[in-house]
Formats: structure tokens, sequence, C-alpha cells
């Protein structure tokens, strides 16, 4: 796996690989990580995969995403 960069978030490390023909986006927080794969040919450029990666609405997808995952985990830990 060849990572790409950083990208910058206040909320996540997010992070940009390539690998077997895809672009994995991985976004992390201290406790859980999501990973997202796309083909490269759906993209122009790697810009256009930067873009999303740091477009708003993304972002906010994936933090409503983590505080679905903490609340299922504080679910199964205190039943």
């Amino acid at each position: 796996m060849h990572f790409i960069k950083e990208i910058p978030s206040a909320s996540m490390r997010i992070s940009l690989f390539e690998w077997n023909s895809k672009y994995i986006l991985k976004f992390e927080t201290p406790d859980l990580e999501q990973s997202f794969k796309f083909s490269v040919l759906d993209f122009a450029d790697q810009n256009e995969i930067e873009e999303l990666a740091s477009s708003s609405s993304f972002q906010k997808f994936v933090e409503n995403t983590f505080q679905s995952m903490y609340a299922e985990m504080a679910n199964q830990l205190n039943p």
C-alpha cells in the first residue's frame, strides 16, 4: 500500500493511500477507524479524491458514522 498524503481535518485523521488501482481513504479517531475504497478510474486525477475527502458533506457523513459506532460500543459494553 502506498501512502500518498494526510488531509487536514480538525476532528479526525484522514489519510489517502493507493493500492491495487484503488484509492483508500482512511478516517481515524483515537478509538475507531473507517476506510473507503474507490477505483482510481472513478476520478480524473488525485485532486478529485482529495476534494472528496476534504468536502464538508463527506466529512459530516463520516463523523455521524463515528458517533453511531461510539454509541453502539457503549451499548454493547453497558447492556
